[in-house]
């Protein structure tokens, strides 16, 4: 017999609210004061849970009484969610075009459409990589979140629809998703971490905890609720301990979400179960301040990020002191006070208006509006004041100079290859042979390039979440293939001994982390060398490319600085090349012996970008020769850097 849908999951939760205030608070304290709350990002995770929870209790209401239909769902959530979000989309691009660089308002520009078309977290999953601007310096990195939960609601109502006359495949279809998407979550978490925070199916499982609990509030029996009611404060106390476990044992360095998710969402979800009777639901999440914080949740999460990224950002990129700090976090209590109460109520009294048939079409049309606008940013085709200022185009133009469209393989003219093996510090080079391979005067060999950011050259090592090993064993494999008759090697060597994240193979989740600058790892270096010196004995010719110019002098975006309305331009002056060789002297060192002990030829970048005591940050002109503070720009590297061209002319 088909057991028919209940409609008794009614009724408002004021802790349910405070859940919330719960959720916002621990997220804007973690942002505004990192080490105070180390586990605070979880925030994010309880509000997922309470997100599944609210939403399919709404569905399975209305399916219940046979008055769900989609648009009236969704002109629900555009009600709910467009227009806070339009005017902090709004507020964002004004401050934006007033204070950032034309580059970093380009990227604005896109994150502004992604915020609009609900794939911010896609978009910021493109993004991630060894040149990523950093996260806090993204006014509206926050908008993942969003993302995740707007794509839930695009999918899930339909899943519920489909299954709405028979009860029991819905719990075995939420199961079956949140089951899938936790097992998602666990190998993503391992193998693609970036993946597994931002992208949809790793972290709808959150989500399903939720409506699992609204399912089962649907549909158990009397007497589970009367169990649930003497259990209450058990469930209520579990649940608080759970959360303080994640509040203050987990940390950004821990790999999230995986395992460790289940912190806080177990949390929230039996703070949830237990009801509001439960002591703690009732005295302190039911608080009448606690719920006020909750219903202003949403826009206080929308407003707080905008504002520390754009302090960070017209501060060096540092947070102000303690005190700025406290200030920006009432700012945006005070503006999410105002939105809530001046728009957001507003907007959900008009329902009872004669204006309100029109309320949606114009959220719509501005949010569209909002999003065109983003577009046309991204596209060079609106301009941020400052690119008014030759000067600070100029800057700009410099740190998005980078021309790497991933590896790949140019034919030559005859049958000899040449393989280009490193990190980005290798990439940087491919401008000036793709331009030697198109103007060549003299046969020249196939070019590959073998390339991974951020992963060393040496066997046995590996970071986690990058499977540098793995590209490293590959590498040296095709080195060591037929073809192939000439490798040139090229890394960050200094900025490889001063990481922290470099982790002996087999070892990235129980070992310590690898000091590649300790005299105890030096069997790192050691079979750096053996693999080399194997190359070298195989017949072919091992060329291994030295420190580049690196250092403080050299990065564009140090060039500016915000003085109140104005930009302020201060060129770098050369580099003492005394001092920079001292930047890189140790690893050099252990290069030029190796280079030594296996006959590979050593090539020198300083030799050629620098003079005898200078190394130059800017070029006649003025402009930037650097992307950042190690990086030449691509069009510097192809217009001036040949101290590669011999090895892709044959002899």
């Amino acid at each position: 017999m088909r057991t028919s849908l209940r409609d008794d999951h009614t009724g408002y939760r004021p802790d349910i609210d405070g859940l919330r205030a719960v959720a916002v608070a621990s997220v804007l304290v973690f942002h505004a004061f990192p080490g105070a709350l180390p586990g605070g990002f979880v925030g994010v995770d309880i509000f997922f849970v309470i997100s599944g929870y609210l939403i399919s209790g709404i569905i399975l209401r209305d399916l219940a009484s046979d008055r769900f239909t989609f648009r009236d769902f969704y002109v629900r959530r555009v009600r709910r969610i467009f227009p806070a979000l339009g005017l902090v989309l709004l507020a964002t691009l004004l401050v934006g075009w007033w204070g950032l660089l034309p580059a970093d308002f380009r990227q604005l520009g896109v994150h502004v459409a992604g915020g609009v078309g609900f794939v911010s977290n896609l978009l910021l999953w493109a993004e991630t990589g060894y040149f990523d601007v950093a996260a806090e310096l993204k006014p509206l990195l926050h908008l993942w979140s969003l993302g995740v939960e707007e794509q839930y609601y695009l999918l899930w109502p339909v899943g519920l629809f489909i299954f709405r006359r028979h009860v029991h495949r819905i719990f075995w279809l939420i199961l079956a998703v949140a089951l899938a998407s936790f097992a998602a979550n666990i190998v993503a978490t391992d193998r693609f971490p970036d993946a597994a925070f931002y992208w949809p199916i790793p972290r709808f499982w959150e989500l399903m905890v939720g409506s699992i609990i609204a399912y089962a509030q649907m549909f158990r029996p009397e007497a589970g609720k009367r169990s649930a009611a003497r259990w209450s404060g058990v469930l209520s106390t579990a649940g608080v301990l759970l959360l303080l476990a994640a509040l203050l044992l987990l940390h950004p360095k821990r790999t999230f979400p995986g395992w460790w998710a289940l912190l806080p969402t177990s949390g929230a979800a039996l703070l949830i179960c237990a009801g509001p009777s439960a002591w703690f639901n009732r005295m302190v999440l039911s608080n009448r301040a606690m719920v006020y914080i909750g219903l202003i949740s949403y826009p206080l999460y929308l407003w707080h990020w905008p504002l520390l990224a754009f302090a960070r950002i017209f501060n060096g990129s540092e947070l102000p002191p303690a005190g700025g700090r406290i200030a920006l976090l009432l700012a945006a209590v005070a503006l999410a006070v105002a939105t809530y109460e001046l728009l957001e109520k507003k907007i959900r009294r008009a329902r009872h208006t004669a204006w309100s048939p029109r309320v949606v079409p114009a959220l719509l049309t501005t949010l569209a509006v909002l999003g065109l606008y983003g577009l046309l940013v991204a596209g060079r085709h609106a301009q941020s004041r400052s690119a008014a200022v030759p000067q600070l185009t100029a800057i700009s133009e410099a740190f998005d100079d980078w021309d790497y469209g991933g590896d790949r393989l140019i034919r030559g003219n005859v049958d000899q290859r040449v393989l280009f093996f490193g990190d980005s510090h290798m990439q940087q080079y491919l401008p000036r042979i793709e331009w030697l391979m198109k103007h060549h005067e003299r046969p020249v060999r196939t070019v590959q390039f073998s390339t991974q950011n951020g992963c060393a050259p040496f066997p046995g090592v590996e970071r986690p979440g990058r499977n540098c090993a793995g590209f490293v064993q590959r590498s040296l494999a095709t080195a060591r293939s037929a073809q192939v008759d000439t490798v040139v090697v090229g890394s960050s060597w200094q900025g490889f001994i001063t990481r922290d994240d470099y982790f002996k193979v087999g070892e990235e989740h129980r070992g310590p982390a690898l000091d590649l600058g300790a005299p105890a790892n030096q069997w790192v270096f050691d079979e750096f060398e053996a693999a080399l010196l194997g190359l070298v004995r195989a017949g072919k010719h091992v060329v291994i490319v030295g420190s580049s110019p690196r250092g403080p002098w050299f990065n564009p975006r140090t060039m500016v600085r915000k003085e109140g309305l104005d930009f302020v331009v201060t060129p770098h002056s050369n580099a003492s090349l005394a001092e920079v060789r001292a930047q890189t002297a140790v690893v050099d060192a252990r290069l030029r012996g190796i280079a030594e002990r296996t006959g590979a030829t050593l090539v020198d970048p300083m030799d050629t970008i620098c003079s005898a005591t200078e190394c130059p940050a800017l070029d006649a002109a003025g402009n930037p020769l650097y992307k950042d503070e190690s990086h030449l720009r691509s069009s510097v590297v192809r217009e001036r850097f040949d101290a590669l061209d011999p090895f892709v002319y044959t002899h």
